[in-house]
Protein backbone atom coordinates (compact mmCIF):
# COMPACT_ATOMS: atom_id res chain seq x y z
CA UNK A 1 0.00 0.00 0.00
CA UNK A 2 1.48 3.27 -0.85
CA UNK A 3 -1.11 5.48 -1.48
CA UNK A 4 -0.63 8.22 0.78
CA UNK A 5 -3.86 9.70 1.40
CA UNK A 6 -4.07 5.82 2.85
CA UNK A 7 -1.41 5.97 4.82
CA UNK A 8 -1.98 9.27 6.56
CA UNK A 9 -5.48 8.21 7.13
CA UNK A 10 -4.96 5.19 8.83
CA UNK A 11 -1.98 6.67 10.79
CA UNK A 12 -4.28 9.36 12.36
CA UNK A 13 -6.87 7.27 13.15
CA UNK A 14 -4.35 4.55 14.97
CA UNK A 15 -2.88 7.48 16.94
CA UNK A 16 -7.11 8.76 17.68
CA UNK A 17 -7.19 5.36 19.24
CA UNK A 18 -3.99 5.36 21.12
CA UNK A 19 -4.65 8.84 22.56
CA UNK A 20 -8.03 7.38 23.24
CA UNK A 21 -6.91 4.41 24.64
CA UNK A 22 -3.72 4.93 26.33
CA UNK A 23 -4.96 8.65 26.97
CA UNK A 24 -8.18 7.26 28.92
CA UNK A 25 -5.56 5.18 31.14
CA UNK A 26 -4.00 8.99 32.13
CA UNK A 27 -6.93 10.49 33.03
CA UNK A 28 -7.80 7.15 34.95
CA UNK A 29 -5.01 6.60 37.15
CA UNK A 30 -3.87 10.26 37.74
CA UNK A 31 -7.58 12.56 38.18
CA UNK A 32 -10.55 9.92 38.25
CA UNK A 33 -8.59 7.24 40.51
CA UNK A 34 -7.46 9.76 43.03
CA UNK A 35 -10.44 12.34 43.29
CA UNK A 36 -13.23 9.76 43.63
CA UNK A 37 -11.70 8.42 46.34
CA UNK A 38 -11.16 11.08 48.50
CA UNK A 39 -14.59 12.65 47.65
CA UNK A 40 -17.22 10.14 47.85
CA UNK A 41 -18.39 7.54 50.00
CA UNK A 42 -17.45 3.42 48.97
CA UNK A 43 -21.18 3.26 47.69
CA UNK A 44 -21.47 6.19 45.60
CA UNK A 45 -17.83 5.55 44.29
CA UNK A 46 -18.22 2.10 43.15
CA UNK A 47 -21.77 3.19 41.38
CA UNK A 48 -19.98 6.03 39.93
CA UNK A 49 -17.28 3.95 38.71
CA UNK A 50 -19.74 1.05 37.53
CA UNK A 51 -21.50 3.94 35.02
CA UNK A 52 -17.67 5.47 33.69
CA UNK A 53 -16.42 1.75 33.16
CA UNK A 54 -19.25 0.46 30.78
CA UNK A 55 -18.84 3.76 28.54
CA UNK A 56 -14.21 3.08 29.22
CA UNK A 57 -15.47 -0.27 27.63
CA UNK A 58 -16.64 0.41 24.71
CA UNK A 59 -13.94 3.30 24.19
CA UNK A 60 -11.15 0.57 25.12
CA UNK A 61 -12.99 -2.29 22.20
CA UNK A 62 -13.15 0.06 19.69
CA UNK A 63 -9.62 1.04 20.25
CA UNK A 64 -8.30 -2.19 20.22
CA UNK A 65 -10.57 -3.28 17.07
CA UNK A 66 -9.38 0.32 15.26
CA UNK A 67 -5.67 -0.35 16.49
CA UNK A 68 -6.05 -3.48 14.37
CA UNK A 69 -7.68 -2.69 11.60
CA UNK A 70 -5.22 -0.03 10.66
CA UNK A 71 -1.79 -1.32 12.24
CA UNK A 72 -1.33 -4.19 10.38
CA UNK A 73 -1.61 -2.25 6.85
CA UNK A 74 0.56 0.53 8.08
CA UNK A 75 3.13 -2.01 9.66
CA UNK A 76 3.27 -4.27 6.23
CA UNK A 77 3.59 -0.96 4.28
CA UNK A 78 6.47 0.27 6.27
CA UNK A 79 10.18 -0.09 4.70
CA UNK A 80 10.91 -1.67 8.10
CA UNK A 81 8.98 -4.14 8.06
CA UNK A 82 10.28 -7.87 6.97
CA UNK A 83 8.25 -10.49 8.84
CA UNK A 84 5.02 -10.88 11.64
CA UNK A 85 7.95 -12.05 13.59
CA UNK A 86 11.78 -11.05 13.20
CA UNK A 87 14.43 -9.60 15.24
CA UNK A 88 17.40 -8.75 12.70
CA UNK A 89 16.48 -4.90 13.26
CA UNK A 90 16.26 -3.05 16.51
CA UNK A 91 13.08 -1.90 14.32
CA UNK A 92 11.69 -5.02 14.33
CA UNK A 93 12.53 -6.09 17.96
CA UNK A 94 10.91 -3.14 19.12
CA UNK A 95 7.92 -3.65 16.84
CA UNK A 96 7.78 -6.95 18.75
CA UNK A 97 8.23 -5.77 22.00
CA UNK A 98 5.63 -3.15 21.50
CA UNK A 99 2.96 -5.53 20.71
CA UNK A 100 3.36 -8.07 23.02
CA UNK A 101 3.10 -5.40 25.39
CA UNK A 102 -0.46 -3.92 23.74
CA UNK A 103 -1.23 -8.01 24.27
CA UNK A 104 -1.12 -7.79 27.77
CA UNK A 105 -2.29 -4.14 28.41
CA UNK A 106 -5.78 -5.86 26.28
CA UNK A 107 -5.93 -9.17 27.57
CA UNK A 108 -5.68 -7.43 31.48
CA UNK A 109 -8.73 -4.74 30.23
CA UNK A 110 -10.51 -7.65 28.79
CA UNK A 111 -10.21 -9.88 32.24
CA UNK A 112 -10.77 -6.56 34.11
CA UNK A 113 -14.10 -5.64 32.52
CA UNK A 114 -15.23 -9.06 31.62
CA UNK A 115 -14.12 -11.03 34.72
CA UNK A 116 -13.45 -8.53 37.94
CA UNK A 117 -15.92 -6.14 37.09
CA UNK A 118 -19.23 -8.42 37.01
CA UNK A 119 -17.83 -10.19 40.37
CA UNK A 120 -17.25 -6.35 42.30
CA UNK A 121 -20.85 -5.81 41.47
CA UNK A 122 -22.10 -8.97 41.87
CA UNK A 123 -20.53 -8.72 45.66
CA UNK A 124 -21.24 -4.97 45.88
CA UNK A 125 -25.14 -5.46 45.13
CA UNK A 126 -24.98 -7.98 47.59
CA UNK A 127 -23.55 -5.45 50.30
CA UNK A 128 -20.31 -6.42 50.17
CA UNK A 129 -18.24 -8.68 51.17
CA UNK A 130 -14.57 -9.47 52.78
CA UNK A 131 -13.86 -10.17 49.33
CA UNK A 132 -14.79 -6.92 48.03
CA UNK A 133 -11.96 -5.28 48.95
CA UNK A 134 -9.60 -7.80 47.56
CA UNK A 135 -11.36 -7.50 43.74
CA UNK A 136 -10.68 -3.81 44.30
CA UNK A 137 -7.19 -4.17 44.97
CA UNK A 138 -6.96 -6.39 41.94
CA UNK A 139 -8.48 -3.55 39.89
CA UNK A 140 -6.56 -1.06 40.95
CA UNK A 141 -3.40 -3.10 40.17
CA UNK A 142 -4.15 -4.62 36.63
CA UNK A 143 -5.10 -0.33 36.39
CA UNK A 144 -2.00 0.40 37.50
CA UNK A 145 0.00 -1.50 35.44
CA UNK A 146 -1.60 -0.86 32.79
CA UNK A 147 -1.24 2.52 33.07
CA UNK A 148 2.67 1.53 32.97
CA UNK A 149 2.53 -0.62 30.07
CA UNK A 150 0.77 2.52 28.35
CA UNK A 151 4.06 4.60 29.16
CA UNK A 152 5.69 2.08 27.56
CA UNK A 153 4.16 1.43 24.52
CA UNK A 154 4.18 4.98 23.70
CA UNK A 155 7.66 4.91 24.20
CA UNK A 156 8.96 2.19 22.42
CA UNK A 157 6.23 3.61 19.79
CA UNK A 158 8.57 6.72 19.92
CA UNK A 159 11.94 5.35 19.62
CA UNK A 160 10.44 2.94 16.39
CA UNK A 161 10.37 6.53 14.57
CA UNK A 162 14.10 7.32 15.01
CA UNK A 163 15.20 3.67 14.83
Amino acid sequence: MQNPVLLFSFDFIHLMATVAWIGGLFFNFLVVMPSVSKTLDPATAGRLMGVLFKRVRVLVYVSLLVLFVTGIPMKISSPYYVAIINFDTAWETVSFVKHVLVAFMALSAFYSFEVLMPQVKKLAMQGGSEKLPALRKRQALLGGLSFVLGILVVFLSTMMRYL
